[in-house]
């Protein structure tokens, strides 16, 4: 002992330089001498020595260390200057992570501050920089780093994170980079925007559930409809910018929408039902309105073949009515979805329908009865004009027979005209009987003449007889036509007589050819009636067989072919036509032939041979004639066809009367879904099923869609009396729930009571058959259930918070774990009583701290270098990959060490401790 005293070390010498010269003979590389160093640096009084020893070892951890745990003030500045330099130069013998990691977890907050604006090599990393400003979190530190660091990106990630306002404004009044100035002006423009913008979402959202409250004081069911739509949409935009308020306004702005859509379907679903029957009457209305208006329709073209304007109608004026009488037809057909139209109108339009196929015949006739008409007409301005009263009123009886109709027009000109004849027929009468007796008279007086040789006395009075006799009417000239031959008999034996006769007459009718010529008329077969007629009246004049009376007979015929042209042009021109007409009918006749032939199903037979037939009504006219013998043929090859078709449309009718008397016998059926499921299959079986024929179908569909009707009337019935037994069910659900809800509430009731009356309204709830319903209620369930929870770990936190602040005081007043556990029911962790005694104060406390560490709690000033001295060996454990101690073995051991607790002092450790405990109980570490 006495020779170690002697000898000892130089380390270890009392001198301060003593021990200075011995560091510089020291070597790190010898582990000997670098414990000694260690020792020298940590455990030394004087300040140079460790300093000393701290450079020879050249260690940033053990520096950084020094600059966490130094007591002398020189001493840590020192250290905390090297570290700063060396983290600042890049010198530090860690990893740029353990760096970071230091920085981040560690490193005071002025080190901070002055180490990262010159450790540039860092703001690469533009999220380490961010978790260190927020850190630090000083608005003057984050303007400082902004205009220190060269990084213009990290500049830029900074600046569009920061929710500092004034900050921002304070850097754009300092800087004078025009890009930074632009960042920074945006980003306060946004920061500005979303400070504004809780309050002007607030009044949006406000305005939005305003409107939809309004809602509820309306009365028509499409405008609440269409309201709360375009309400609900327009809400769901500002929902998505809600994350700018907080919980408490989110979740009672979504339950005032929640209760006003809920009132609103309510009224929704009372205004239903009378929307609907409006809506069936309205389209009701309009059904019959618009079949009216289009029956109105044709009826009002259908009187064009009343009027003149009948010659004028063209095939487009023909294909206007064809698709008025198809619009009638699909109004009359929309019509039957609410009652069955009268069938004189489906006869009226069948009738008109025909009338019109026949268009251009009809025409054709017209045009003929028309030049007939106005021949008699010519017939009346001619005072000697030759006619029959009987004759007459045959002939236009045999000219209209033909006639689908005739238009009004002609038929009272012709009742006029007739009138006109009548009244001439009495006055001809009246006079006949005056011409004849003077004709009669001067016959006898040529008579006399004759036989008295009185010749030229003779012709001369025959003259004036001729002349006479030429101006009575035909029947008139009948009665005197044996007494006046005879005596022209005799006057024609005079030399020349026939000449005579003949020379005035034929030269008026050249006239009348020039005229005919010459005259612009349209109406061909009226000219060439005219020109016939020329024809006639010649050749009632015989010929002479002379020169003059040869050249006259030349000139005449010249003239009736050169007036007869047009008349034969018009006449090849409508044959060119009525032969196009007559083949194009001739193919529809071979189409409709073949068809029975073709390989199509009878569905597609049917539909084809309904469009031949439409194509038949609509193909031109062709000459009546062969128009006759074309018809013919066509009802023939529809016949054909119809054999064919007629029985599948019977299994069709049959068909559908089956569907219509099982839906009639679903009316006696009890269970009205079981009636409804089959009323659709049924639908669904008619639209399967092929048409029944025109006659027919609207009949059979009128019947179907009366018998289902009536069906889902008694479904709706039945729903409604089902939703009425199910809304009392609810309202007794919820009286149940508000009882058990009172009972939450009041804490009147033991949990396990309560919990199982929340068991029972769940399983009654599973009773409820509309989901729509079910799960509303089960909302209100599962509200009442979350506060209940609530409840009832918040009692048990409590009361274990007690327990263990109980546990803490009586370990503290001498009690051991064993005893304190044998004596108390406890909820306390069963690892917290298998502890391993600590006997030392210091490694007491040392556990607490590491707790503290642990759980994110502040320990007293006293121990900030203890505290910093574990938080380093933590992240150097960390770092190692070694596991963290249990905080449940480092509370068993405080707890089981009732020695030390003996010595604390409890004021002091009890608070720390039960701050501790509850931390990690709590988070049920």
């Amino acid at each position: 002992m006495i020779f170690s005293r002697f000898f000892s070390p130089s380390h270890s010498s009392n001198d301060p330089d003593t021990r200075l010269k011995a560091i510089a003979k020291l070597s790190p590389d010898s582990p000997n001498e670098r414990r000694i160093l260690h020792e020298l640096a940590f455990n030394d009084a004087n300040h140079n020595v460790s300093l000393a020893a701290l450079e020879k070892l050249n260690s940033f951890v053990l520096w950084l260390k020094m600059s966490q745990i130094a007591k002398d003030v020189k001493l840590l500045n020192a250290a905390q200057a090297r570290v700063e330099c060396a983290l600042i130069d890049g010198h530090a013998d860690i990893s740029l992570r353990e760096i970071k990691e230091y920085l981040l977890k560690t490193a005071p907050t002025e080190q901070l501050m002055k180490c990262l604006p010159l450790m540039t090599e860092l703001h690469q990393d533009a999220d380490f920089c961010l978790a260190v400003l927020s850190k630090v979190s000083r608005s003057s530190f984050t303007q400082q780093f902004i205009i220190a660091t060269p990084e213009q990106s990290l500049k830029r990630v900074i600046i569009e994170q920061s929710q500092d306002t004034d900050m921002l404004q304070r850097l754009l009044r300092k800087t004078s980079d025009k890009a930074l100035q632009s960042v920074l002006s945006e980003r306060i423009a946004v920061l500005t925007e979303l400070a504004e913008k809780p309050e002007k979402l607030t009044r949006e959202v406000t305005l939005v559930l305003s409107k939809l409250m309004a809602t509820l004081d309306k009365a028509d069911y499409l405008q609440i409809r269409d309201s709360q739509q375009l309400l609900n949409e327009q809400y769901a935009a500002l929902s998505s910018q809600f994350d700018c308020l907080d919980s408490e306004a989110r979740d009672a702005f979504n339950s005032k929408l929640q209760a006003l859509n809920t009132r609103i379907n309510a009224l929704l679903a009372r205004l239903k039902p009378v929307y609907e029957a409006e809506q069936q009457a309205a389209r009701h209305e309009q059904a019959k309105a618009t079949s009216a208006q289009a029956v109105a329709e044709v009826k009002r073209l259908h009187k064009q073949l009343q009027g003149e304007q009948l010659l004028s109608l063209t095939l487009g004026e023909v294909s206007v009515f064809q698709q008025a009488v198809e619009a009638a037809e699909r109004a009359l057909a929309e019509l039957q979805q609410f009652e069955a139209p009268a069938e004189q109108i489906e006869s009226m339009l069948e009738s008109y329908r025909s009338m019109w196929d026949r268009l251009p015949e009809l025409q054709r006739q017209v045009t003929a009865a028309q030049s007939q008409l106005q021949s008699w007409e010519a017939l009346l301005k001619v005072d000697d004009a030759e006619w029959q009263l009987d004759s007459l009123k045959q002939e236009w009886q045999q000219r209209v027979a033909d006639m689908v109709v005739v238009p009004a027009f002609l038929l009272n000109r012709w009742q006029q005209l007739f009138e006109q004849f009548k009244v001439i027929h009495q006055q001809r009468q009246s006079s006949q009987q005056r011409h004849l007796k003077h004709c009669r008279k001067h016959i006898n007086i040529i008579n006399n003449l004759v036989e008295q040789g009185k010749y030229r006395a003779a012709m001369t009075r025959f003259q004036r007889l001729e002349a006479d006799y030429q101006s009575l009417p035909q029947d008139t000239q009948a009665l005197l036509e044996k007494r006046f031959e005879q005596t022209r008999e005799q006057i024609a034996r005079l030399e020349g007589w026939q000449i005579y006769l003949a020379a005035p007459r034929k030269p008026e009718l050249i006239e009348q050819a020039e005229a005919l010529l010459n005259e612009k008329q349209d109406d061909m077969p009226a000219r060439a009636r005219s020109i016939k007629y020329l024809r006639q009246q010649w050749q009632s004049l015989g010929e002479s067989h002379n020169a003059q009376d040869n050249e006259l007979n030349q000139r005449f015929d010249a003239l009736l072919e050169q007036a007869f042209e047009p008349c034969r042009r018009y006449y090849a021109q409508l044959e060119q036509q009525n032969d196009a007409a007559a083949e194009q009918r001739q193919q529809l006749i071979a189409q409709m032939l073949a068809l029975p032939d073709t390989e199509l199903t009878m569905a597609e037979r049917y539909q084809q041979f309904e469009a031949l037939k439409k194509q038949w009504q609509q193909a031109s006219q062709t000459d009546a004639e062969r128009y006759r013998q074309l018809r013919d043929e066509w009802d023939t090859a529809c016949a054909t066809v119809l054999d064919t078709i007629v029985p599948w449309l019977q299994e069709n009718r049959q068909a559908k009367q089956t569907l219509i008397d099982e839906v009639k016998a679903l009316a006696s059926q009890d269970d009205m879904d079981f009636a409804r499921q089959q009323a659709k299959t049924y639908q669904s079986q008619w639209k399967s099923i092929g048409p029944a024929g025109k006659r027919y179908e609207s009949k059979l569909w009128f019947a179907f869609k009366q018998a289902n009707d009536g069906i889902f009337s008694k479904v709706k019935s039945a729903q409604a009396q089902q939703k009425a037994e199910q809304s009392a069910a609810a309202q007794q659900w919820r009286e149940q729930l508000n009882l058990v809800a009172q009972a939450v509430n009041e804490a009147t009731q033991a949990d396990s009571d309560i919990q199982q009356q929340l068991s029972e309204c769940a399983a009654a709830l599973q009773q409820v058959a509309d989901n729509r319903m079910q799960k509303s209620l089960q909302r209100e369930l599962d509200a009442l259930q979350a506060e209940f929870s609530e409840q009832v770990n918040a009692r048990l936190q409590q009361q274990l918070m007690e327990e263990l602040t109980d546990c803490l005081q009586q370990l503290f007043n001498g009690a051991t774990m064993s005893s304190w556990q044998a004596s108390t029911a406890t909820r306390l962790p069963a690892a917290w009583f298998k502890g391993n005694e600590i006997t030392s104060v210091e490694d007491w406390q040392k556990n607490l701290v590491t707790l503290e560490v642990l759980a994110q709690l502040d320990s007293p000033e006293a121990e900030g270098s203890l505290r910093s001295t574990i938080q380093l060996q933590l992240m150097q454990s960390k770092l190692n990959g070694e596991q963290l101690p249990s905080a449940s073995h480092l509370i068993a051991a405080l707890l089981a060490s009732n020695t030390v607790l003996a010595e604390l002092d409890a004021s002091m450790f009890r608070g720390r401790l039960l701050d501790v405990c509850a931390s990690f109980i709590l988070t049920q570490e």
